[in-house]
């Protein structure tokens, strides 16, 4: 059904929602004013138009005409205006400070994700490599210092060392049996003199025995020690066997030495996955350079050897094998074995300290009786020998002092060499980063937007460089009413229309509904669109745009105008023309926009209706709707919209 402007014109849309069994809104002494004041003019129309009736069948009204009634599509939606822009929009800066050699790209160019956009100067670039090399040769450098902190005293430091003492120990016994001899009975000393050398003699017996139990029990220690170092070595050869006769001979010797964990996060993978590609290959296959075992000796594992070679499982048995069962256990062995040589290191330095104990208590006896021996005579070759006894055992002293540093790490040194390895470091990984931070590249596919510096200009980390957008994401944005919002979700499809392509219609969907805003009064709730970009049409921000959201539809209904609908809310009713005047025809209503309404029973499709055609509105009928009596339908829109407004459309 197509009516011409000026008949769109004059039909006023009704301005009063009538709600179902519910009345008019208002207060309730306006509802009734309102509904006896309808109801009074309603029953004079319908005397009078009764009169018109009988007295003239023929006879209508200037201001009507006949309508169709016809199936058309009854529409409930939302319009909004906007405008297009590009929200992936970012602003790239250096990290470091240097001069602009040279441009890549061009404002308006497409770029890729990781395309070099500016390259700095050359000067700038060896500053930063030459920052690169010192920073390696720091950490090496650290890193030889650690090691050599780590490693503590060579076997030949400490062969040497304890030969000096054994020296010293033999040293001060000599010079000791030398003094008593000398003062031997043969001598004519006083009672306080052979007191003292007696004195002396028992010192010295107490200390031969402290250093022939020390020595015992140093040679008992190190007899431990050793035992404990060939379990451990026995035990990371087993391991080292375990990885090389699994995975062949190609494995390095730092590989060998890894905990299985390390080493096959190292390679990549796990002894499963290399020993399930093996059993799924069907030939032998040449060994693979670039894999770090070797192809060959593990296809010989798993396909000829006469006993299964198991995947997944948790030990080994007597008709299957399980490797990776068989690595663990050998390397809980080698661990075990680190502990047990921790251990008896320990215990030896300990018995090795207790031991020192004593003989330094000999010692100290040995000394004082010297002394006293020396006091008690005035022979020089007896002062010269107890002089050269307690020398002697000064210089056990300090060979066993030399020893035992010999056999403890200075913890408080390697704690620093660590952290000197830690700063330098840290200083390589931020010098490097530097270095590749010399080259400015796209963070994703775009479009260049602009371009803020030139060749030999300086940049920092402050200067603007290049705007990248990402013209794949345009979204269009606007606002919505607080009843419009309830009727909307995200993902909802979105008609748009852009001034600049009226004739073509562009895909979106709602993508943010955000928090309600309170301007003057109303709430309103910012909406987000994202846009399909349309084909072979590149579209530029800022664009008008025109969003159109569809919160219903009714297809292949019945509909009149509004205009056309008279009788009462209870009971509408529309004329009927026929050829002999019309006739008040009861209908049934359904929903309706701002001009048309569904008609669900009363009328078929074909007839026609008379709708009022105002020429103008007076002050009565603008109150109640205007146009024949016309109701405004539950279902209804109710206005709103971003900028727009929310309405209907029939047909």
């Amino acid at each position: 059904m197509e009516l011409s402007p000026s008949e769109r014109q004059v039909m006023p849309r009704t301005n009063i929602d009538f709600r179902s069994q519910q009345g008019f809104v208002g207060t309730p002494a306006v509802k009734l004013g309102v509904f006896i004041t309808l109801a009074t003019v309603i029953a004079i129309g319908a005397y009078f138009g009764a009169q018109a009736f009988l007295l003239d069948d023929d006879a209508v009204d200037d201001n009507r005409r006949p309508v169709a009634v016809e199936r058309g599509t009854l529409l409930d939606d939302v319009t909004a205006s906007g405008s297009v822009s590009f929200p992936e929009l970012e602003s790239l800066r250096f990290d470091i400070s240097g001069t602009v050699a040279e441009l890549l790209v061009e404002e308006g160019e497409s770029v890729v994700e990781g395309q070099p956009l500016i390259l700095l100067d050359d000067v700038t670039i060896a500053a930063l490599e030459s920052a690169v090399a010192n920073a390696e040769l720091a950490l090496q450098d650290a890193g030889e210092d650690l090691a050599d902190l780590l490693s503590g005293a060579s076997s030949l430091e400490r062969a040497v060392a304890e030969s000096n003492l054994a020296d010293a120990r033999v040293a001060s016994m000599n010079a000791a049996s030398a003094l008593a001899e000398y003062t031997s009975d043969s001598g004519t000393d006083s009672p306080a003199t052979t007191a003292a050398k007696n004195e002396l003699g028992d010192a010295n017996e107490v200390l031969a025995d402290a250093v022939l139990t020390a020595d015992d029990n140093a040679e008992a220690q190190d007899e431990l020690v050793a035992a404990a170092q060939e379990v451990l070595d026995e035990a990371a050869g087993d391991y080292s066997s375990q990885i090389s006769g699994w995975f062949g001979s190609v494995t390095t010797e730092f590989d060998r030495s890894l905990e299985p964990a390390v080493l096959f996060e190292n390679w990549g993978t796990t002894v499963d996955e290399i020993l399930s590609e093996s059993t799924a290959t069907v030939d032998s296959p040449p060994d693979d350079l670039e894999t770090p075992w070797n192809e060959s000796v593990l296809w010989v594992w798993t396909h000829l050897t006469p006993y299964p070679i198991l995947t997944n499982c948790e030990f080994t048995s007597y008709t299957a094998r399980c490797p990776s069962a068989e690595i663990d256990d050998a390397w809980d062995v080698k661990v075990a074995a680190e502990e047990a040589l921790a251990e008896a290191v320990d215990d030896a330095f300990a018995a090795a300290k207790s031991q020192q104990i004593l003989v330094d208590t000999a010692q100290e006896a040995v000394e004082t009786a010297a002394e006293i021996v020396v006091d008690t005579v005035n022979d020089i070759e007896i002062n010269a020998l107890a002089a050269t006894l307690a020398e002697k055992i000064e210089l056990e002293k300090d060979a066993e002092t030399t020893l035992a540093e010999l056999g403890a790490l200075n913890v408080l040194q390697i704690k620093l060499a660590t952290a000197a390895v830690n700063q330098a470091s840290a200083n390589l990984d931020n010098t490097r980063s530097e270095l590749a931070a010399a080259n400015l590249t796209a963070p994703f596919a775009g479009i260049i937007s602009s371009i803020s510096v030139d060749p030999g200009d300086q940049v920092s980390r402050s200067t603007p460089t290049i705007d990248i957008l990402d013209p794949s994401v345009i979204t269009v944005d606007g606002t919505v009413d607080e009843i419009d919002v309830l009727s909307l979700r995200l993902g909802d499809q979105v008609a748009v229309t852009l001034d600049a392509l009226p004739d073509q219609v562009l895909a979106g969907v709602i993508d943010v509904i955000g928090d309600g805003v309170n301007q003057q009064g109303i709430v309103e709730f910012p909406l987000t669109i994202a846009l399909t970009p349309p084909e072979s049409v590149e579209l530029i921000e800022g664009l008008s745009a025109t969003a159109t959201i569809v919160l219903n539809q009714i297809d292949n209904a019945l509909i009149v105008p509004l205009q056309a609908i008279g009788g009462s809310f209870t009971q509408p009713t529309v004329d009927v023309a026929t050829e002999s005047g019309f006739i008040t025809t009861e209908v049934t209503l359904g929903a309706s926009d701002d001009f048309w309404v569904v008609i669900e029973s009363g009328l078929t499709e074909g007839q026609e209706v008379l709708m009022t055609i105002a020429e103008s509105v007076d002050p009565l009928q603008q109150l109640f709707g205007g146009g024949g009596g016309a109701i405004r339908i539950p279902g209804g829109a109710a206005g709103g919209g971003f900028t727009g407004q929310r309405g209907g459309a029939g047909r």
